[in-house]
């Protein structure tokens, strides 16, 4: 089975994720715990995917999938906000580049994409921590990469002669090894151990993937997919040995800085190490491949710190900030942003 590389498959699959996000995002928002306990992972997951849907939707007839991914991205970079919304806009954007060019997506394909989206991610974080939404998305990986290269009689792509257009059965083994992979986060982070919960942005990313199984096989989607995942209905509550006031704690006296600057992949790295030492939370990723006369291109930054100077000094010392944003880890804000407006997103 493989998919027509078209900018309606990618356009469904984004707008059935918005769809299922916006529907999780409370429950998310409740069991958002880290890295701060903030309740804004399901509304900050919706916002990126907002904005790439609407980019995608924009985007000409005649762009692959690879394009409209790389403009998707794009525009939920600019409009990423929190942790979990930027490291999934990191990830649209990395899938692009695989799947330029292509007349159709296969299994192969679909491997090589997500392998990079998982690179990306990584890549851009400071401190990459297990038990998150980059869990989920080094499984899908992992899964993607295993099922291109079954062989055609394993049970779980039989069906499908050509191992190169294994698409359909690969993305549903992928979801089930995603499904265990938000199980284990509960085990992986202290405080998700304590509390009896699983990662938020997890599950976020989770019902992205299962947007995209049901939109490649044509079949409905699970809507108890989630249920049974510890806290998922629950939410977050005063569990043993995490009190309800520690975990406030943790986002007392923090704001989350970000902000897009034009920078040399040197001068990105120099303002990494720099965020790093004042603040937590360092999420660094370009935005886009084009490259200006000097080499720079522009790159989304997002810290936690204690004070916004800690950050807003890096940053301007870098260069000129654009759509620089100051919000309250203790004081989470549910407002709607504007998505960017056309193709590209800028």
């Amino acid at each position: 089975m493989s998919t027509p590389s078209r900018p309606s498959l990618v356009r469904h699959w984004l707008a059935l994720a918005e769809e299922l996000v916006g529907r999780a995002a409370p429950r998310l928002d409740a069991l958002n715990l880290f890295p701060v306990p903030d309740a804004d992972t399901g509304t900050n997951m919706l916002a990126t995917l907002t904005a790439a849907r609407t980019a995608a939707d924009a985007c000409p007839a005649q762009d692959d999938a690879g394009a409209v991914l790389a403009h998707a991205g794009a525009a939920a970079l600019d409009s990423a906000r929190g942790n979990s919304g930027m490291l999934l806009a990191v990830g649209l954007a990395g899938m692009a580049e695989p799947l330029r060019g292509r007349e159709r997506v296969d299994a192969f394909a679909l491997a090589a994409a997500f392998g990079a989206a998982d690179r990306a991610a990584r890549q851009a974080l400071s401190d990459p921590r297990e038990g998150t939404i980059l869990t989920v998305l080094s499984a899908a990986a992992r899964s993607l990469a295993r099922s291109s290269t079954q062989a055609p009689d394993t049970p779980a792509v039989a069906g499908d002669a050509d191992p190169a257009v294994r698409l359909g059965p690969a993305v549903t083994v992928m979801l089930a090894d995603c499904v265990q992979a938000v199980e284990e986060t509960e085990s992986l982070l202290a405080p998700l151990t304590r509390a009896h919960v699983v990662d938020a942005g997890a599950v976020g990313l989770l019902w992205v993937f299962e947007a995209l199984r049901s939109v490649v096989t044509g079949t409905p989607v699970d809507e108890e997919l989630a249920t049974a995942l510890p806290g998922y209905v629950e939410g977050v509550h005063a569990a043993e040995g995490e009190p309800a006031a520690e975990a406030e704690a943790s986002a007392e006296g923090a704001v989350e800085v970000m902000g897009t600057l034009t920078l040399t992949p040197l001068a990105a790295a120099e303002l990494r190490r720099r965020l790093a030492d004042v603040g937590d939370a360092v999420i660094l990723a370009p935005v886009g491949t084009a490259r200006d006369a000097q080499g720079r291109v522009p790159w989304r930054v997002h810290v936690h710190v204690p004070r916004a100077e800690d950050a807003i000094g890096p940053l301007r010392a870098a260069g000129d900030v654009e759509g620089l944003a100051v919000t309250d880890l203790a004081e989470p804000s549910h407002g709607d942003d504007a998505a960017p407006d056309g193709c590209h997103g800028r």
